[in-house]
């Protein structure tokens, strides 16, 4: 597998050729159910990247867009490379259905923007802060916890791994400053912040005190810009909703603009750690 891509990459750039090819060669969907004897919903989430393409269904649309010899042997390896397990891990089936849709979504993200009045952000945080944030779901047993951790920590290859997504985080300066875990934990999560930051493809910026009530208030949002477009995922008490509405996603863009005009990058180095 090429370095740094996932079978999501693959599997989101093999819809986009697929999409390209459809319309370069005038096919419409009701002819691509036709080949395929399959549903609309089926097209659509194949045609958006949301599912793997069976190697054989593959061959029929390739027949269908009459795909020559060189092309049709790239996207037949972007379908293989797509259809790829990942490794099993431990703490997969730790991970709650409503946020694999949001995790698939944030892997094939090239830019992140994000604001968090409460707490660091997920990719950000050091193992012993992901622990304490987690530890308090009374929900959780122990071994939940320590998959969920380890779950966090692996997402983190966004930020550190090959091909970095571009990321942009805002938090409040009480942030900064609240207790979370231990003294060490919040002391080392600090370092860990001004480490990051120093990253080309980062940014931290920080909400002064006392500038007040902003636009977004307390309501956490991310907003995700990958190749099918932007995507904004908002986070409540007890679940998430990934938001696609274009007018919606353009409210989000503005208050993130406004939240960046009122917070500064220089903030993380007043801090004494």
């Amino acid at each position: 597998m090429t370095s740094g891509q996932s079978p999501v990459d693959f599997r989101v750039g093999l819809a986009h050729r697929l999409r390209r090819l459809m319309q370069d060669r005038g096919v419409t969907a009701a002819e691509i159910r036709a080949a395929l004897d399959c549903s609309p919903s089926k097209i659509s989430k194949l045609l958006r990247g949301d599912h793997s393409i069976r190697q054989a269904e593959l061959v029929v649309l390739l027949d269908l867009f009459e795909v020559g010899r060189t092309e049709r042997a790239d996207l037949l390896h972007l379908g293989e490379e797509a259809r790829r397990r990942r490794p099993k891990t431990p703490w997969g089936t730790a991970v709650p259905d409503r946020l694999r849709k949001y995790f698939d979504t944030e892997e094939t993200a090239r830019r992140i923007e994000l604001y968090r009045p409460d707490l660091v952000h997920g990719l950000a945080q050091t193992e012993a802060y992901a622990r304490a944030v987690i530890r308090t779901n009374p929900a959780l047993t122990p071994d939940e916890v320590e998959h969920l951790v380890q779950a966090r920590l692996a997402r983190q290859v966004r930020l550190t791994g090959p091909n970095p997504v571009e990321y942009v985080m805002v938090i409040r300066q009480e942030v900064l400053g609240r207790p979370v875990g231990s003294p060490e934990t919040r002391f080392e999560q600090l370092r860990h912040l001004k480490r990051l930051s120093e990253l080309p493809h980062v940014t931290i910026r920080v909400i002064p005190d006392e500038v007040g009530l902003t636009s977004a208030l307390y309501f956490p949002f991310v907003i995700l810009t990958g190749q099918r477009g932007k995507t904004v995922y908002v986070e409540t008490l007890t679940d998430g909703l990934l938001v696609d509405e274009e007018s919606r996603i353009s409210h989000y863009e503005a208050v993130f603009r406004d939240l960046v005009a009122v917070s500064r990058t220089d903030l993380l180095d007043s801090v004494g750690v």
